[in-house]
């Protein structure tokens, strides 16, 4: 009998201990692309949510991020942190936005990898996501009416013409 009220005893603890523990909520959102639906010749940016304290994610701030090309697939590659450890989780939140490129007219897919270093010093790399989106084409010129001339300006060519012939007669006679 006293073996099982010491299991008991050491289950109940061990329960009450996991709910004592805090939780660690760390996260990251899916990328996006910014702006939503970009046309030709816009500069095109992907963001990340990031927050939980766990996961930082660098922009550029050290290193920029690789973006490769290959037909209409890009990459782009962020170097971040990730802690496993609750007590080393006090990165904060935030978003990151980054410039990828202009593209041309068509569809692609951005892949957007983040890779980390290890305790063991090796790098993880993780997919976040993988974004399709379409470039239009650039928006037709649109025509804008201006007047070629005003009221001034054909007063003041009425004046110059009547000018003109004054002093062409005025040579002849």
């Amino acid at each position: 009998m006293h073996v099982r009220r010491r299991r008991a005893f050491v289950g109940l603890a061990v329960l009450a201990f996991a709910f004592c523990a805090p939780p660690v909520w760390a996260f990251l959102d899916p990328p996006y692309v910014t702006p939503a639906n970009p046309t030709a010749g816009n500069s095109i940016s992907v963001s990340i949510h990031y927050g939980g304290g766990c996961d930082l994610v660098d922009y550029g701030i050290n290193w920029p991020p690789p973006v490769t090309q290959q037909g209409n697939a890009i990459t782009i590659l962020f170097t971040g942190i990730h802690e496993g450890d609750p007590e080393w989780c006090y990165y904060g939140e935030g978003t990151v936005t980054y410039p990828v490129g202009e593209f041309s007219a068509g569809s692609y897919t951005l892949d957007v990898e983040r890779r980390y270093a290890t305790v063991f010093g090796t790098w993880t790399q993780e997919t976040l996501g993988i974004i399709p989106f379409t470039v239009a084409g650039a928006p037709p010129a649109v025509p804008v009416e201006a007047p070629a001339s005003g009221n001034a300006s054909l007063a003041a060519l009425l004046v110059a013409l009547t000018g003109m012939a004054w002093l062409a007669l005025r040579q002849r006679s």
